[in-house]
């Protein structure tokens, strides 16, 4: 094998091969030597112009880095590359590469214009940057993007559109982990996944990749479409959604409103399996029909959007609006879209208008809204009549 020339020494980095060929070096040397001697002559012509030292710049060149134990972390292509005089720098057009990972690669790159900084501890990508990793298919497309290979992450900037089989992402800016194969993202974000299509619109959030996962922490709110029409909306602070399991499990400060049935749901903590529409809660809940003006509470609801039921456990109380009747039960079944009900175990009913009466019983079924409600007892226990006169 032969052996580098003093030249070819000279212009390769540590860790790094740089292919031009033989014969564009051979051309660098005499457009140099030409250069030089043009520059003397000017110089000698003109004394007070300073002399400029000349950059070497390489066409269709291939660069790569490795590190210590000789693994490669990089490998790009360009069509032209431009050194700095000290050589620590380069100027790219026309960049395509890969980045590696214990010897794996995870990310496919290309960009119109790159720069390798830091004798290669850096590497910019600006314009119209492609990043794709293969592993998952997850691509990032952005106008500027920044590789670190010893924080092993990629930071992309201005303009961020991240798109996968199950997601599509926007935002102002994020970073990458490859080994981790997660997003985070910051700053007017609208996420949307498909099939149905979800949006969600927040200030800061976690994609992982692999587990189908997007965290939100901040603010958020979160919209359903069947089609192009709106089914429902949410506001929360925090939510974790499952994308393969199409369901949502949403915390602290929750406001969901259906449009169709016309329910609001008010609770600390929610499921919502948004395919099915359905939403299920272990804590206190409200349910508002905020057309008919019913509200039920419970300990526990189970509520099925897509067959206008709601199932309401351990402790309930439902109250109209419109006549101020009460009703209390261990347990309640409310069809949302006739507004009947069937309560169960210790029914308590109260009319408040005249005239003014309380019933107790086992069960009662009817609706709320016109005080048609039927009290009735078991074999064992007959139905309770309170009338409280004027």
């Amino acid at each position: 094998m032969n052996r580098p020339t003093d030249l070819e020494k000279f212009y390769l980095w540590p860790n790094r091969v740089l292919r031009g060929g033989v014969f564009f070096l051979l051309l660098f040397l005499i457009v140099s030597c030409q250069g030089s001697e043009q520059s003397q002559n000017n110089d000698n012509n003109n004394p007070e112009k300073a002399p400029t030292e000349s950059r070497l710049i390489l066409n269709n060149s291939t660069l790569e880095q490795s590190n210590a134990q000789g693994q490669i972390l990089w490998k790009v292509q360009a069509n032209e590359t431009a050194y700095s005089p000290d050589r620590k720098k380069a100027k790219l057009t026309a960049v395509k590469g890969n980045i590696f990972q214990d010897g794996q690669i995870v990310l496919r790159v290309k960009a119109d214009q790159g720069q390798i900084n830091r004798d290669g501890q850096e590497i910019l990508l600006k314009k119209n940057v492609v990043a794709v990793d293969p592993r998952n298919n997850a691509v990032v497309r952005s106008e500027e993007v920044e590789w670190r290979p010893q924080e092993s992450v990629l930071i992309i900037r201005k303009n961020l559109r991240g798109s996968h089989p199950q997601l599509e992402a926007s935002a102002q800016e994020g970073k990458y982990y490859p080994k981790k194969q997660k997003f985070e993202l910051s700053g007017k974000i609208i996420a949307t996944s498909k099939n149905p299509r979800l949006q969600l619109k927040t200030e800061h959030l976690v994609w992982q990749v692999p587990q189908n996962k997007v965290i939100g922490d901040r603010l958020l709110k979160m919209v359903r479409f069947q089609g192009k029409t709106i089914t429902d909306q949410l506001m929360a602070k925090r939510a974790q959604v499952h994308l393969k399991t199409k369901q949502v499990i949403i915390q602290e400060n929750i406001e969901f409103k259906s449009l169709k049935p016309p329910l609001q749901v008010a609770t600390d903590e929610i499921i919502w399996k948004y395919k099915i529409r359905q939403v299920t809660s272990n804590k206190p809940v409200k349910l508002i029909n905020y057309e008919q003006g019913i509200t039920i509470i419970g300990n526990e609801a189970q509520v099925d959007l897509a067959r206008n039921m709601a199932y309401l456990r351990r402790g309930v109380k439902g109250s109209s609006t419109s006549n101020q009747a009460k009703l209390y039960s261990n347990d309640l079944t409310w069809n949302i879209n006739d507004q009947t009900i069937e309560a169960l175990g210790n029914v308590i009913y109260e009319q408040t208008t005249s005239p003014k009466f309380n019933l107790t019983g086992e069960k009662a079924v009817g609706t709320l809204n016109n005080n048609n409600i039927v009290v009735s007892g078991n074999t064992q226990d007959r139905v309770v009549t309170e009338i409280f006169p004027e």
